[in-house]
């Protein structure tokens, strides 16, 4: 039964990361303050989403040899500001530009943990899924803004 344990030390560390997401590093649904189980269940399904789509950019940059097309976690529109948020990021030394090409789920992903305060260097361990989570939350933050901008430009 030895052959079992290192299995179910990984899907533990899988399972303290959910954690990490749905309490206090990430939403805190513990201070949510619903009363009923079944809106606390709607709640954590809504989580669970975003849980999924950064398990999935994570495994984007666990293999690379694997390629994960970009609109597995993304839509067009959020491909186009990420895009524009590239060039923003890229540092100015080859080693801090985005090595990706389009379309590849890690091209993005790469913008998402610059915003998370990832500094960009292959050199250094990969980003953790803390920093994934603050990525995203910026992300949106940003993309409300630019969406706004976008809707009130075009009147």
């Amino acid at each position: 039964m030895k052959w079992q344990r290192p299995v179910l030390n990984s899907w533990r560390w899988t399972i303290e990361e959910v954690f990490k997401i749905l309490k206090k590093e990430g939403y805190n649904i513990e201070a949510s303050e619903l009363e009923y189980a079944s809106s606390v269940k709607k709640l954590s399904i809504l989580i669970m989403e975003v849980v999924i789509k950064l398990f999935l950019m994570r495994l984007s940059y666990a293999e690379p040899e694997q390629e994960l097309s970009a609109d597995s976690c993304f839509t067009e529109q959020e491909q186009e500001f990420l895009d524009h948020q590239i060039v923003r990021l890229e540092g100015k030394t080859q080693k801090q530009k985005n090595p990706y090409q389009a379309k590849d789920l890690k091209r993005y992903l790469w913008a998402i943990v610059r915003l998370g305060g990832w500094k960009g260097y292959e050199s250094k361990r990969h980003p953790g899924i803390t920093t994934l989570w603050i990525g995203m939350k910026y992300f949106k933050a940003s993309i409300q803004g630019w969406d706004i901008h976008r809707d009130v430009s075009t009147r």
